[in-house]
């Protein structure tokens, strides 16, 4: 649709949203690998294939069937075409904001999904708007660390309507992100780049969004 009139009208926002959240099942079950396996308190078995005993090991190679950076990216990207084309000003006849909560949400596993990226790679090409072209696709981009990316999503995430944003799940809203958590997530992150002085303040900011 990136050459059409889109994310104008509910249906195509709703399930625009359904599809970035199909698209972020591909790098869910990995994150629960990528962080239990390479634990202190976990061993495998002799059953374990060879993917996840490099796992394991943190010797991951290239063709790793977990070592797919352009899954995250395919999320990433689909959230920067939403963030820049939904119809955020758009009002109910009863003054709501139709589209914020859709948006907030899409903020969200933005930054969550930057947030594992990084943390899985150190560093990482940083983009925030879409590429819909070949060209787009093979331009340069600054390399983002730890550090950048949760300074940038916190400010990111923060000023947002409160209003709008939804704390937890629930059968009207199954498909948000906890948008304090999030934060909380990046404030500890941050935090963990600075020393225990040095973070100190993140970690009681993080508390504070647990």
């Amino acid at each position: 649709f990136a050459d059409k009139d889109h994310l104008t009208n509910w249906s195509d926002t709703v399930f625009s949203v359904t599809g970035i959240l199909t698209q972020l099942q591909n790098v869910a079950d990995r994150t629960i690998l990528l962080g239990e396996v390479r634990g202190d308190l976990v061993q495998l078995t002799d059953n374990a294939s060879a993917n996840l005993r490099e796992l394991a090991n943190f010797s991951v190679s290239d063709d790793n069937e977990y070592n797919q950076p352009s899954d995250y990216y395919s999320v990433i990207n689909n959230c920067n075409y939403y963030i820049a084309n939904v119809d955020t000003a758009m009002r109910s006849n009863r003054g709501d904001y139709v589209f914020m909560k859709e948006y907030i949400a899409v903020k969200s596993i933005r930054a969550w999904t930057y947030l594992q990226l990084v943390l899985n790679y150190g560093s990482v090409p940083f983009v925030t708007e879409p590429i819909l072209t070949k060209d787009a696709s093979e331009a340069s981009y600054p390399s983002y660390d730890l550090a950048q990316v949760c300074q940038y999503f916190i400010e990111d995430l923060s000023g947002l309507p409160e209003t709008y944003e939804t704390q937890y799940p629930s059968p009207a809203n199954y498909y948000f992100f906890p948008v304090d958590i999030v934060r909380g997530d990046l404030y500890l992150w941050l935090g963990s780049t600075m020393g225990k002085e040095g973070g100190k303040s993140y970690f009681e900011k993080a508390a504070q969004e647990y």
